[in-house]
């Protein structure tokens, strides 16, 4: 397996990368690590309370029964009733037909790190993946983009009347079909069976919809799903300790956010505004509940959690052993252990989820006829030109090395005669020399490509090549979608993603994809190096 050092991917994200790197310092910021398992693992015993579980399960199974969950996974949600039982949670804002690559490698991710706490401690673990569909930033979820063979970024977007309102209050409206059929028609499925997977039901809201796609990809893995609003009902207490403790509440997060200053990384969330509830207004918007002015007519069952309550909110409803994290998560839930500790909740280890960066296997086979490593095409700096050139027949380089001096010479003689005629020539002079290297070394471009076809390279695939790689110069699993990936290349390397985690290492691995037109068709995970 082919790994990518993390920075290549996620430079930005200081704080991710010194948690990956096991740096203690980033560790520090959460109560438990995988070392201190058995402690929390005994906290957990006793929270939730049975009450809780029991209800708790019952609304569990109750939405996945209607989604059309498996057997295993309705009697692993069973399972939540016993206080021995535990999870493993990630989440993520619903995007459009499962929205982004990344999303993949968190629940290949959860399922992983569930599998291997579950034959570690010998008790039930339940991987849950956490809709955020309480969430009103409708940007977020209302397109797909993958890269189509030129090179070139499609998109295929809706728009909702109803924007400003939870995610949870979209239906699937004409212009969501219209999106849905759009993408259907443009990205052709080798496999009309994966094509269904992505189909909506007659009674599907959008978010049950995202949930059902999930559903049915791992529907042998016993991955539950849950939205906030089958919760929501549970969280009462929650609720009202949020609103009535709100100045413990932003003691405890400004004390989080002091603790990261100190240790010289940013601050993610906003203090003065972080650790509120969410109300949805009568016109059904989703605002902050004004706290000034203590809205007190505002009813439990229309509350929800911001960003720093929601881990809260989760935490304090499930036994949650371990929160699957992305980057920028991780940098905000470490603000977070002086809240925790406040309400007495047990917070979860900690874990990055595991990334991956996707390449067909002509495009691998391309980059190793070109001599060019994957880190080296990641690189801000590349030039593809400069790897076209590296790989130019000699007897090629040698002629047009040749051409360059003869050009010159031709050139020189002028030089004096004109610049005896007029000094103001010199300057011309050496302008034209500059347009005849120019136009050269264009023509050797083209003579480049032409030799390189000659030898079955394709210079104008090699050229769209770093465009899936890393479009709009960000990394690829934040901006290409799961279902282009899926419908040219099927599910079997999500199954390879689950096998090859490990929970307390982070890996962003190169995955080589076989190819559509492969009889084959093994999808195996391979060494592009």
């Amino acid at each position: 397996m082919q790994r990518l050092d993390p920075p290549l991917i996620y430079p930005e994200a200081r704080f991710f990368l010194d948690f990956v790197r096991h740096r203690r310092l980033a560790g520090d910021f959460f109560q438990h690590t995988l070392d201190s398992l058995p402690h929390l693992v005994n906290e957990r015993r006793s929270y939730p309370d049975a009450a809780t579980r029991v209800a708790v399960s019952d609304a569990l199974w109750d939405y996945n029964r209607r989604l059309g969950a498996s057997d295993e996974t309705l009697k692993s949600i069973e399972a939540v009733r016993d206080p021995a039982s535990l999870c493993v949670v990630g989440g993520q804002q619903a995007g459009f037909l499962g929205g982004p690559l990344f999303v993949v490698f968190k629940i290949a991710s959860i399922l992983c790190i569930a599998d291997d706490l579950r034959e570690r401690l010998a008790v039930p673990v339940l991987p849950l993946f956490w809709l955020a569909t309480e969430d009103h930033d409708f940007d977020e979820i209302n397109r797909i983009h993958w890269v189509d063979p030129s090179g070139r970024l499609e998109t295929v977007a809706f728009e909702w009347t109803e924007r400003g309102q939870p995610i949870e209050h979209l239906p699937i409206t004409p212009d969501v079909r219209r999106a849905y059929d759009a993408v259907m028609h443009q990205i052709p499925f080798v496999d009309p069976t994966h094509a269904a997977m992505f189909a909506p039901e007659s009674h599907d809201t959008y978010g049950s919809w995202h949930a059902r796609i999930w559903c049915r990809l791992f529907a042998d893995r016993g991955l539950a799903l849950v939205e906030p609003y089958v919760l929501r009902p549970l969280a009462g207490s929650m609720f009202t300790r949020a609103r009535t403790d709100r100045a413990s509440v932003h003691a405890a997060l400004a004390g989080g956010a002091a603790r990261l200053r100190k240790a010289g990384y940013p601050v993610p969330l906003d203090v003065g505004q972080a650790g509120t509830l969410f109300t949805t207004a009568p016109s059904g918007m989703r605002r902050r509940l004004d706290t000034a002015k203590a809205d007190d007519g505002v009813g439990v069952e229309t509350l929800s959690p911001d960003a720093a309550l929601r881990p809260l909110f989760a935490d304090a409803l499930l036994p949650t052993v371990a929160q699957v994290l992305g980057p920028s998560e991780l940098a905000y839930h470490a603000m977070l252990r002086p809240l925790y500790e406040r309400w007495s909740v047990p917070q979860p280890v900690a874990l990055a989820r595991h990334g991956g960066t996707l390449l067909s296997r002509g495009d691998a086979a391309l980059l190793a006829d070109l001599g060019v490593r994957i880190e080296d095409l990641l690189s801000p700096d590349f030039a593809s030109r400069d790897a076209l050139s590296r790989n130019e027949s000699s007897h090629l380089r040698t002629a047009f090395e040749a051409a360059g001096r003869g050009i010159e010479n031709a050139l020189t003689p002028l030089r004096e005669e004109v610049a005896a005629l007029d000094p103001g020539l010199d300057a011309r002079w050496r302008q034209t020399l500059d347009q005849c290297r120019h136009q050269l070394s264009r023509f050797e471009d083209r003579a480049v490509r032409a030799d390189l076809a000659r030898r079955g390279i394709s210079a104008k695939r090699f050229a769209a090549l770093r465009s899936r790689l890393f479009p709009t110069d960000k990394p690829q699993e934040r901006i290409l979608s799961a279902v282009s990936v899926i419908a040219a290349h099927g599910v079997e390397w999500i199954r390879s993603l689950i096998a090859c985690g490990e929970p307390d290492g982070f890996i962003h691995q190169v995955i080589v994809l076989e190819d559509s037109d492969d009889p084959s068709r093994h999808h195996r995970i391979r060494d592009a190096s």
